[in-house]
């Protein structure tokens, strides 16, 4: 258990440092097409069985994902801010105005309209369909 905790202690204070080396040539700009909110649960916890049953606990853990749908020229961009806690701030941005966007290997950034950034999970990136 500490040693999970000790790694996730990392992940979160080396995500800024990262987000922070984006180069600026990295930035594009986008149209945000659509943005959405969902609610999903984690459970988790311990079940141990003896022979006097089944002892532990088990917890679950309710927290929002927001998806974002941002267009260019070329692609449609789908990814996922997944917040750890209900009050999270989100970006703040507007649905069918310019949004600024990075794509660095496998990681998808975003800046809201302060100029503050953003790490989402990319979910799928389709290329438009060049006939229409």
């Amino acid at each position: 258990m500490r040693k999970a905790l000790t790694v996730f202690t990392l992940l979160l204070v080396s995500l800024p440092a990262y987000a922070k080396s984006i180069p600026a040539d990295a930035w594009q700009t986008g149209r945000l097409e659509d943005s959405s909110e969902s609610s999903h649960t984690r459970s988790g916890g311990t079940l141990h069985g003896d022979q006097y049953g089944l002892h532990g606990a088990m917890a679950t853990h309710e927290y929002p994902i927001v998806a974002y749908v941002i267009e260019t020229d070329t692609y449609i961009y789908q990814a996922n801010l997944v917040l750890r806690r209900d009050k999270d701030k989100r970006p703040l941005v507007t649905v069918h105005g310019p949004i600024k966007f990075a794509v660095l290997k496998s990681d998808f950034f975003i800046q809201d309209e302060q100029g503050k950034e953003y790490k989402l999970v990319l979910d799928r990136k389709t290329l438009k369909d060049r006939d229409h």
